[in-house]
């Protein structure tokens, strides 16, 4: 029997976003897609290119499909006070309700994750064998061989911390027909096969970028490592961690934007702290519109003045969390990240670069900020907790407070648990609203732990349900009609 996810595979033509009008008509005019079709297409290294092209466009459809970047790794941490009247859903979610009627398979399901991962694989499996002869250079086709790699083990990481054990399908359906079910991996075998493919990237990449144009939206060398890294911190496997980030501080070509009138370019894209960022760029016509709420453009955190004759808030900052973080209002993330922050009304204004698409009249708001993944404060700031965690806290500190330095606030002296703690605030702070908090909560098992007192008071995900999986997602009951070896979360069978 077909398995759900196949049928929902499309490969080469499901590619949108990146690829040019005349590439998208070439795929159109091929064959059927089976391995007829992906045998015809393969054949050089335009082919490659327009390929892995699509597999980015697919990635950021995947991320902004239903704003679940930041429903998984914001929503969930009590980051905002989400007003139920204009967001029920992620009300909610918020409240640590997974399920329910407004809590619908645009976030359950993983379907989508899959159509990105059939692109991937062919691209895997297709691209060793067209010939060298047929590309610019034998870098590019190492290039598009390490992207593929590392958007293979990006992909599954990301779903591994939403859902846990997920299937793995390392080959592409080249005949949809001969498809079958498979039952759900792992995680930890699922995160080796993430180490293992992130090896084969490292080998395939470099670092820095031949065309500055692609900075930190494609990936490269830095990319990989700074992916190996979290990973590893993931897992504790801290020693393998501390190596990933020593690779990326001190071989990436990063650097801190310590410029403070600077400091909101971050967030742009492309800055010379960026390692990967998925590409929304209203200039190279990969901005999105905020006029169809809830769907891709869907932008809760501001409203006007910085969206003009947008009068709804959707997620107002919550001002406990706020305020139990940043103590120091001098500090430079209080001040770039937030406005009105003591209101009820409060505003995250980090993404808020907005262009009007219809000029003065300000009726069609186009969104110009990246998606941030990684940056080198958040690898800097890992590298402090796993040398923290690995006895070395002078190391740790300098990093620590090279991030505090640059943010206008006090250098800290502490150590052991502390600076521990300390070193979590200080990602917490720094990384606000950039989908990495919840993560990040849930690694280190503060996300209800009574010594936390910046989330335990108002959770509703606490260390028990962390440690029954109940930080992990359900999966939409409908992806069982089909597909008779699939098995629900543990956590939340016999709960939907």
């Amino acid at each position: 029997m077909k398995r759900n996810i196949v049928r929902y595979t499309a490969g080469l033509l499901m590619i949108t976003g990146l690829i040019s009008v005349s590439s998208c008509k070439k795929i159109l005019d091929l064959q059927p897609h089976n391995s007829t079709f992906t045998n015809a297409y393969f054949t050089n290294g335009t082919d490659a290119n327009t390929a892995i092209a699509g597999a980015y466009a697919l990635l950021r459809s995947v991320l902004l499909n239903n704003y679940s970047f930041h429903v998984y790794g914001d929503a969930t941490t009590s980051e905002f006070s989400i007003n139920s009247g204009f967001d029920d859903a992620n009300y909610n979610i918020s409240n640590g309700e997974f399920t329910g009627l407004n809590v619908g398979p645009g976030i359950w399901n993983w379907l989508n994750y899959y159509q990105l991962l059939q692109q991937i694989n062919l691209i895997i499996n297709k691209v060793p064998g067209i010939p060298i002869n047929k590309f610019s250079n034998q870098d590019d086709k190492n290039q598009i061989i390490g992207e593929a790699y590392y958007l293979r083990a990006f992909t599954y990481f990301y779903m591994t911390r939403v859902w846990g054990d997920v299937p793995l399908k390392l080959q592409p359906d080249l005949d949809v027909s001969q498809a079958v079910n498979i039952p759900r991996t792992p995680a930890a075998d699922v995160l080796k096969q993430c180490l293992a493919d992130l090896k084969i990237a490292e080998s395939n990449l470099v670092f820095g970028y031949a065309d500055e144009s692609q900075r930190a939206v494609r990936a490269n060398k830095g990319s990989a490592f700074a992916l190996e890294a979290h990973i590893t911190a993931w897992t504790h496997d801290y020693a393998a961690c501390e190596q990933a980030t020593a690779q990326v501080i001190n071989n990436g070509q990063y650097h801190l934007v310590t410029d403070t009138s600077q400091f909101s370019k971050i967030f742009i894209g492309k800055s010379v702290e960026g390692i990967f960022e998925i590409n929304i760029d209203y200039q190279q016509s990969e901005g999105i519109s905020l006029n169809n709420p809830y769907q891709s453009g869907y932008a809760p955190t501001i409203a006007y003045p910085f969206v003009a004759q947008k009068s709804n808030l959707e997620w107002p900052v919550s001002t406990l969390y706020v305020n139990t973080l940043f103590k120091d209002t001098t500090d430079l993330r209080y001040k770039k990240y937030f406005f009105q922050a003591q209101s009820t009304s409060g505003q995250t204004i980090k993404y808020s670069n907005i262009t009007y698409a219809d000029g003065s009249a300000k009726n069609d708001p186009r969104l110009s900020n990246n998606i941030i993944i990684f940056r080198l404060a958040d690898i800097m700031l890992l590298r402090a907790e796993a040398l923290n965690q690995l006895g070395r806290d002078g190391e740790a500190l300098t990093l620590l407070n090279t991030i505090r330095s640059r943010a206008g606030i006090a250098n800290y002296t502490g150590a052991g648990n502390a600076l521990a703690r300390t070193i979590l605030e200080e990602r917490l702070r720094e990384l606000f609203y950039e989908g990495q908090s919840f993560y990040d909560l849930v690694r280190t098992k503060q996300i209800g732990n009574s010594s936390s007192s910046f989330i335990s008071d108002y959770s509703h995900i606490n260390d028990t349900r962390v440690n029954l999986g109940g930080n992990l997602w359900p999966i939409d009951p409908t992806m069982f009609k089909d597909d008779f070896v699939l098995k629900q979360t543990p956590y939340w069978q016999g709960k939907l």
